[in-house]
């Protein structure tokens, strides 16, 4: 589907992305049960065992294939969508259950906040959990006057992958991109943040540097880089690079670990000059039921003390390869994780996190996108 001018920018605005919302019917569980919604292979099944048997009230899991339907399952649960009267299925199907927490991408934060699709966690639903979490991460996590509105739990970083076989001249960091051995084979996000970002970043600038209407330097780069690229995907790159119709993409950690891990030819690169965060937030979605807070407001604490102990992180992590907002120790990953230069603290201090753009920036963020893509940079 393609995005018209208005929803690109809206995106831009709310969540830095260019990807569509996806729908996705509920999980059945029945009304009283506590529902928590996450994405699938982010637990083992273990952890939701044991919370299970341990909660005061009974819990049910609804997990999710596409981090995109997490949000869309927040709008749903505020704005049912309308069922046909026609439909004889709408009478078997019922209405979709809320779910007391739910699991969320970063960059939907400020949107769902926008929308009133979350409300601000209290205090003593994060007071146990609080301060296991490092100090940038706590600070990432507070908008609209010191209010909670999520809570960092795993975390990956933008990268590049390449292939060994043709790529002769190893690439560390975003400038190499730039190099006539990527030309015509490079695939980069359809995600203007991401591509404007690494081109400021190799300008020796900060992702969030102010965007100007002109500025030559920013326009010749990303003209140049333009003539490098095959296509732009977000969602299609692993397979580009399996069967080697591009040699060299920009991607997201959380497919790349597992595609290098498979494909010995791949090599996995976090830029030496610092990199983007993407991350995963814990929120507690609009819920209706007002007599329910105080049982929900219990299950919360419960849950985040769950998924974010110490002692169980190091088995999620093992489990998801995700990293962890909540710091662990590598010696405890198996052998296949811990030398993952995510988890080396100087690679973690380099990253950077998006801070949401301005409704000003977010049209500067759209005009450079349609110069880089359809229009000539070069006059």
């Amino acid at each position: 589907m393609t995005l018209s001018r208005r929803q690109l920018l809206g995106d831009l605005i709310w969540t830095g992305s260019a990807l569509s919302l996806l729908g996705l019917g509920g999980c059945g569980a029945p009304p009283s049960t506590a529902l928590i919604r996450s994405l699938q292979q982010t637990l083992p099944g273990s952890v939701l065992g044991d919370f299970r048997r341990q909660s005061v009230a009974p819990v049910s899991f609804d997990l999710v294939d596409d981090r995109r339907q997490l949000f869309a399952q927040l709008q749903a649960q505020v704005d049912p969508p309308l069922r046909s009267p026609w439909n004889p299925l709408n009478v078997l199907q019922g209405s979709d259950p809320p779910a007391w927490i739910s699991l969320l991408g970063a960059d939907w934060l400020p949107r769902a906040w926008a929308e009133e699709l979350i409300q601000p966690l209290t205090e003593s639903e994060v007071e146990p959990i609080w301060d296991r979490l490092p100090r940038r991460w706590r600070w990432s996590a507070r908008r609209s006057g010191g209010q909670i509105w999520g809570v960092p739990w795993r975390w990956g970083l933008t990268a590049i992958a390449y292939n060994r076989r043709w790529v002769r001249e190893p690439i560390q960091d975003w400038s190499d991109l730039w190099e006539p051995q990527v030309r015509g084979k490079l695939t980069l996000p359809d995600h203007p943040r991401e591509v404007i970002g690494l081109t400021l970043k190799r300008l020796g600038r900060l992702y969030d540097t102010r965007l100007r209407e002109e500025d030559p330097e920013l326009r010749e780069a990303l003209a140049e880089l333009q003539d490098q690229v095959l296509t732009y995907t977000s969602t299609n790159y692993l397979p580009m690079l399996r069967t080697e119709d591009a040699w060299v993409v920009v991607g997201w950690t959380e497919d790349l670990w597992p595609l290098q891990d498979n494909f010995p030819d791949i090599q996995v690169v976090i830029p030496s000059s610092g990199t983007a965060v993407w991350w995963d937030a814990w929120v507690k979605p609009a819920l209706q039921e007002e007599s329910l807070e105080r049982e929900r407001s219990e299950l919360i604490s419960a849950w985040l003390q769950q998924v974010l102990d110490p002692e169980l992180t190091a088995r999620i992590v093992d489990t998801s390869r995700i990293a962890s907002a909540v710091p662990v120790d590598p010696q405890q990953l198996s052998p296949q994780v811990q030398g993952r230069p995510d988890l080396d603290p100087q690679i973690w201090e380099r990253a950077e996190i998006w801070e949401p753009l301005s409704f000003d920036q977010a049209q500067l963020y759209l005009q450079w996108w349609q110069r880089m893509r359809f229009e000539q940079l070069r006059t």
